[in-house]
């Protein structure tokens, strides 16, 4: 998890000159979980707003550390992994909390999103290093299904136990979000009121950008432009989940690195999804969850989740947006051509 540098999914658009001459952005940009993480904190003081910026990066890398499956840093995540059927495993408190999420999120959109598809996630080679060129077998495809599936996890009063020994727990269409959230809430804890923080294209704001909201570019998911953008403001977040972020081209066909947990193979109904949620972690992994489900299906569950919204960019290359969505969106010149 967290190993790839991940394309942008979003753009900061400009937004209208600050109210007051002393109203500036304080910037910082720094790599980590796998992607650039830039922290924008606008009309505060400079050294509160630096000093909130660094322990925010600090809250954020714990996450990193914390649910990570590579690397040095030994955490429950590998534990689990690494157990046999007849272990129980006691995972760290933010680690139960989150898997917790997921299998709630999981549940929500009829298994699309499965935090259980490690082993899956290795096979095609997304999860760390360089991928393959050619895609796996049909028969090593089988054997990754295999050991995947939330019902092959299970909760006992000391911990967490599975089923199958070469399951494999991977956080990383949800950890990302979390640690987004984490930095936002060292933020708040700081009184800061105005900032954003954006992670390779995962987006979370506080309130505005002077005088008007912060304005969002949606990446195009074929084109190195934006296919619009969207204004959000106070608490919110914006994440897309894109088959242009991690691929590879075999015989014509793209292969990516979203995987349907029914199939184990990539998703191949839309280009891209972008999600409107109160936090990064629920938006992280819906985007997920619904490039997976499809549109109808997705469409269906977003209208009847609060304060959620979306957008699809289907194979077709047409755009699908829930109702809310609709109300915020502002199509580009290059999209309206299509």
């Amino acid at each position: 998890m967290f190993r790839y540098i991940v394309l942008l999914g979003f753009i900061l658009l400009g937004v209208s000159a600050c109210s007051s001459q002393q109203s500036q952005d304080f910037k910082e940009t720094r790599f980590m979980l796998g992607t650039i993480v830039e922290f924008t904190v606008y009309d505060a003081n400079e050294t509160l707003a630096l000093k909130a910026i660094q322990q925010a990066a600090a809250a954020m890398q714990a996450v990193e550390d914390e649910f990570t499956t590579y690397g040095q840093v030994f955490n429950t995540v590998k534990a689990f992994n690494q157990a046999q059927p007849t272990e129980v495993i006691q995972l760290a408190p933010d680690v139960e909390a989150l898997l917790l999420q997921a299998i709630n999120i999981h549940e929500q959109t009829l298994g699309a999103f499965d935090p259980t598809l490690g082993e899956l996630n290795q096979l095609w080679g997304f999860s760390g290093g360089q991928p393959p060129t050619t895609p796996p077998s049909k028969q090593k495809i089988s054997h990754g299904l295999h050991y995947s599936g939330v019902e092959n996890i299970r909760h006992l009063n000391k911990g967490w136990t599975k089923k199958i020994a070469g399951l494999q727990l991977d956080f990383g269409a949800i950890a990302k979000g979390l640690a987004i959230d984490k930095g936002i809430e060292v933020f708040k804890q700081y009184g800061l009121e105005h900032a954003i923080i954006n992670a390779g294209g995962d987006i979370r704001v506080l309130g505005n950008h002077g005088l008007q909201p912060w304005r969002i570019g949606i990446r195009h998911p074929r084109q190195a432009t934006a296919l619009g953008w969207i204004e959000v403001g106070q608490d919110l977040s914006v994440v897309t989940s894109g088959d242009y972020e991690r691929f590879y081209m075999y015989r014509g066909q793209r292969y990516h690195h979203i995987l349907d947990p029914k199939t184990g193979e990539p998703a191949t109904q839309n280009m891209s999804v972008t999600v409107i949620a109160e936090t990064a972690t629920v938006a992280d992994a819906l985007s997920t969850g619904l490039f997976v489900l499809g549109q109808k299906q997705g469409m269906d569950l977003v209208e009847k989740m609060a304060g959620v919204e979306a957008l699809w960019v289907g194979k077709d290359q047409k755009i699908r947006m829930s109702s809310g969505m609709k109300t915020i969106f502002h199509i580009s010149d290059v999209a309206h051509k299509k």
